[in-house]
């Protein structure tokens, strides 16, 4: 940059420099002795007939003309040439009188167009001036575009990869004194916010993996105090124990549940989750429901038989998260419903409590969300994310319905196999 300044400086000084000159530079004459003799001899001889005497001398480079004596023109070596009377006045030209008898019959006047060529040469200067001025501005404009407007648009398209997250392309070297050093401290940026982030993307897998060992070692612990308080309900004769016992009981489930849930979760984000989908007979879709509904509360129902692909351990969870939710907001009657729908066997489960808000439904299957019902419960809005997951991992689809203050309705639909 600092070039072109230098460069431009240059320019505007030598272009004063030249005007100066040609200002400067004495004018050449451009009326010869010669030949201005020869004219005036020749005009006087032929007078009045100057046209006659003026055609007898082509081919002179002198310009004249010659007037009468009230100084109208009668004559002129060249056509074009202005023939006003006081030209010689702005001109610097001069005159010669023609005298016949002592009388002044007419003037020839010899005209001096130094200030012509002048004006000439100021105009072929201005226009080099401005033909070399138009070239600078090319070359600067290219120069630009190379060394500034090329760069910052890649500094440009850069940041606005950085600011998407894209922090896998490297930023090019920019040959550009101006932007190369700017370009490695971008890249060496963007080389640190990777590496930052690959920290925290490990820090946060390491996190997740503490919790799944976590939760799969309190599994153990929970199921045991779960047993014995079960087994201590029902072996002991005391009113106030059972009771009590079996507070524990239902306490141990729920946080069985959710430490399940939480496990089940952790895995799913770590990529480690394990769905097996295989063929099974609809009879275990039946044990499931029955297994999960340690209530009683599910009313007699059938399930056709058929082949369906599902991971039997998996659809349990499923089945006991849904009728554990419906303990939990509903804690009616379950009704079951069984069909199929094209390629698919549908389990529809359906409780009959207060149910959600119509523009809830179809928030229900995300992470972390529970309706404006379930608010006075506890819950971490797992259970239904969850089971959604697991069906679509085994190549299902699952839908909830509802009609507020009056049911609610989880659709399972799994594939028969083929």
């Amino acid at each position: 940059m600092k070039r072109f300044i230098v460069i431009t400086v240059s320019l505007y000084l030598a272009a004063c420099i030249s005007l100066c000159c040609i200002l400067a530079a004495r004018p050449q004459n451009k009326i010869k002795n010669t030949e201005a003799n020869d004219i005036i001899f020749t005009v006087r001889e032929y007078w009045p007939d100057a046209e006659q005497a003026v055609s007898m001398m082509q081919g002179y480079e002198t310009d004249y003309f010659v007037t009468d004596a009230d100084g109208r023109p009668v004559a002129a070596s060249r056509q074009g040439l202005d023939t006003d009377y006081v030209y010689d006045f702005i001109h610097k030209d001069y005159s010669v009188d023609i005298l016949v008898d002592g009388k002044i019959q007419g003037r020839i006047i010899f005209i001096n167009n130094e200030g012509e060529d002048l004006k000439r040469k100021v105009e072929v200067w201005a226009i080099s001036f401005l033909v070399v001025l138009f070239l600078k501005d090319v070359l600067v404009f290219l120069y630009l575009k190379k060394h500034v407007f090329g760069p910052v648009r890649k500094m440009n398209d850069f940041a606005g990869q950085i600011a998407k997250g894209n922090l896998d392309i490297p930023v090019s070297r920019i040959d550009s004194s101006a932007f190369g050093a700017f370009s490695e401290s971008f890249d060496i940026m963007r080389e640190e916010l990777l590496y930052a982030r690959k920290r925290e993307q490990e820090a946060d897998k390491q996190r997740r993996e503490v919790i799944v060992s976590i939760s799969h070692d309190i599994k153990n612990p929970v199921a045991s105090i779960q047993a014995i308080a079960e087994y201590q309900s029902l072996t002991t004769d005391s009113e106030e124990l059972r009771q009590e016992f079996e507070t524990i009981a239902r306490k141990t489930n729920q946080i069985s549940r959710m430490i399940g849930n939480l496990h089940t979760t952790m895995l799913n984000e770590l990529e480690r989750l394990e769905i097996r989908t295989e063929v099974t007979e609809s009879s275990a879709i039946e044990e499931a429901l029955l297994q999960a509904d340690f209530r009683k509360r599910v009313k007699e129902f059938e399930i056709p038989e058929c082949l369906v692909m599902a991971d039997r351990v998996r659809f349990l969870q499923v089945v006991d998260n849904i009728i554990s939710n419906s303990y939990k907001y509903a804690d009616t009657e379950i009704e079951v419903r069984c069909g199929f729908e094209g390629e698919f066997l549908c389990v529809c489960i359906k409780d009959f409590g207060k149910g959600v808000k119509k523009e809830e439904e179809i928030f229900l299957t995300q992470k972390y969300f529970r309706g404006q019902n379930a608010k006075e419960k506890e819950g971490s809005g797992m259970g239904m994310y969850i089971a959604e997951y697991l069906v679509k991992g085994m190549g299902g689809r699952l839908l909830c319905q509802s009609e507020e203050n009056a049911w609610f309705e989880v659709r399972i639909c799994l594939a028969l196999a083929s």
